[in-house]
């Protein structure tokens, strides 16, 4: 017989809703990886899902800023931070200014006059130098990086979160080819050159000078040339990127921005000589200056963060 009940199938009873995960409405329903779910998804158990892993994705023009790089404009922005958050970059330069000139002056006390001593001390002296110049260069690097992300940046930020060794081994392989560099060119030039020794005539001891300037002159100038090439490469490691990746993210944004950088480099060399004219007291903002301009270019040309408008 039929009833209501039955719904007219007398054969099989009517199937009653239970509590088990297939009778519930969102069974079988493909889980979102982009947005905010109630439950069970990546944000609420603490996964940043796919978009938090392109955020970690270093690679040139991975995001962030989209427009297009320029030198004016991050020497602007450096000027005006520089002057705003002046307790930590002006005071700063001048206390790193004030150990420098304090560090050379015991260096040069301490030092032995001649012999055996005065060799070993002034292999000391050069070694330490290096050491602190070294050390101070990625603090300072960390620190403008730090600026650009917070502007509320300050002296409870030095040490933090600093990229010892890889931003060092770039370094280093840089110093290396560099010096091989000017060590075949300056040297194939006083091998190749007109003999200046004592018996030289005046004449040839000019002549050999000359050879020298201008062999010192062309280097300089391609030096100046390839640098763009390779002078982000420090960032990216300093930025977070593995020694690998930064030389070759480095020498790809130097390549696609060559124009920008080169103007940067000048613009720099510029502001460093302005700075040194006026009896060295300018340096104290044209050093922070200038590396605060670099941090930014960088930061575009990477095509990262760049934190606040140039």
């Amino acid at each position: 017989m039929n009833d209501d009940k039955s719904g007219g199938n007398d054969d099989f009873p009517r199937y009653e809703p239970t509590d088990h995960p297939e009778d519930q409405p969102g069974y079988g329903s493909l889980p979102s990886y982009g947005g905010s779910h109630e439950s069970g998804s990546y944000e609420s158990s603490g996964n940043q899902g796919y978009a938090g892993y392109q955020a970690q994705d270093n690679t040139v023009n991975s995001g962030g800023f989209t427009g297009k790089p320029s030198a004016i404009d991050s020497i602007s922005w450096a000027f005006r931070t520089v002057f705003k958050n002046w307790k930590l970059w002006i005071l700063g330069s001048l206390l790193v200014g004030v150990i420098v000139i304090a560090f050379s002056g015991v260096s040069m006390a301490v030092a032995p006059a001649e012999g055996a001593d005065a060799s070993g001390a002034g292999t000391f002296v050069q070694i330490a130098s290096y050491v602190i110049i070294t050390v101070v260069s990625l603090l300072a690097m960390r620190l403008a990086l730090f600026q650009i992300d917070d502007p509320r940046t300050g002296w409870s930020y030095v040490g933090k979160d600093v990229r010892w060794w890889q931003p060092l081994v770039i370094m280093i392989i840089i110093g290396i080819i560099t010096s091989l560099v000017m060590f075949i060119f300056v040297g194939g030039s006083i091998f190749l050159g007109p003999d200046a020794g004592a018996d030289a005539s005046e004449e040839e001891a000019l002549e050999a000078m000359a050879g020298f300037f201008g062999v010192m002159a062309v280097v300089s100038l391609i030096g100046l040339f390839i640098q763009p090439l390779y002078m982000l490469m420090q960032w990216f490691a300093a930025d977070g990127d593995g020694v690998g990746r930064a030389i070759k993210n480095g020498f790809k944004a130097g390549k696609g921005n060559y124009g920008q950088l080169l103007l940067l480099t000048v613009l720099n060399a510029l502001i460093m000589i302005a700075g040194g004219i006026l009896l060295l007291v300018g340096l104290i903002v044209a050093v922070p200056v200038t590396l605060l301009a670099t941090a930014y270019l960088f930061r575009q040309c990477a095509g990262r963060a760049t934190g606040q408008p140039a």
